[in-house]
C-alpha cells in the first residue's frame, strides 16, 4: 500500500517563467504520484490573481529553504521526495513543453485540484527529478499558501 505525504507552505507569488513558488523532487526509488493541489491566501482580501503552470524538471535547482514532507499516517517512515520553496536563487532545470497542468487563482478564493484515481501527476523515479510549480504571471504579487498531496 502507498505512503502518502503532504508538504505544505507559503511564499510570497513573484512572477517568474524560471524559479518556482515550490518544487517536488524524487529520488531513484520512487514515483511520487501528486493527488492533492491546494491554492489559496490568507492575506488581507484583494483582486489579485496569479497564473501557475506545473512543469516537469530535470535538477531541483537551489530553493531559498526546504520543506520537510510530512506523513499523513505517523507510522509510515521518512518521505524519499523533497521539497524546496521560494525564493529561489538558481532555478531548476525545467523540462521544455513539459507542461502538466495550468491554473488561475484569485487572492479572494481558494483553488483544489484532485484528480480521478489512476489520472495523478506522476514524478520520474530519477534523482533530482520532479516538478515545479512557477508562478508565470502575477497582477499583484500576494501571499500565496499551498498543499500537495502525494503518495510514493
Amino acid at each position: 500500500m502507498a505512503r502518502n505525504y503532504s508538504v505544505n507552505g507559503n511564499a510570497v507569488n513573484t512572477q517568474s517563467s524560471t524559479l518556482p513558488l515550490v518544487t517536488l523532487i524524487s529520488s531513484a526509488n520512487i514515483r511520487p504520484r501528486i493527488y492533492d493541489l491546494t491554492f489559496g491566501s490568507a492575506a488581507t482580501p484583494a483582486d489579485n490573481a496569479a497564473r501557475y503552470i506545473v512543469q516537469r524538471c530535470t535538477s531541483p535547482g537551489t530553493p531559498g529553504s526546504s520543506i520537510t514532507p510530512q506523513a499523513l499516517d505517523p507510522g509510515d517512515p521518512v518521505a524519499l521526495a523533497t521539497s524546496g520553496l521560494a525564493a529561489f536563487s538558481v532555478g531548476p532545470t525545467l523540462t521544455v513543453n513539459a507542461l502538466l497542468l495550468q491554473f488561475g487563482v484569485n487572492q479572494r478564493a481558494t483553488w483544489r485540484w484532485a484528480p480521478k484515481d489512476g489520472k495523478e501527476i506522476v514524478l520520474p523515479a530519477a534523482t533530482g527529478n520532479g516538478v515545479a510549480i512557477l508562478p508565470v504571471q502575477v497582477t499583484s504579487a500576494f501571499d500565496q499558501a499551498f498543499s500537495i498531496q502525494f503518495e510514493e
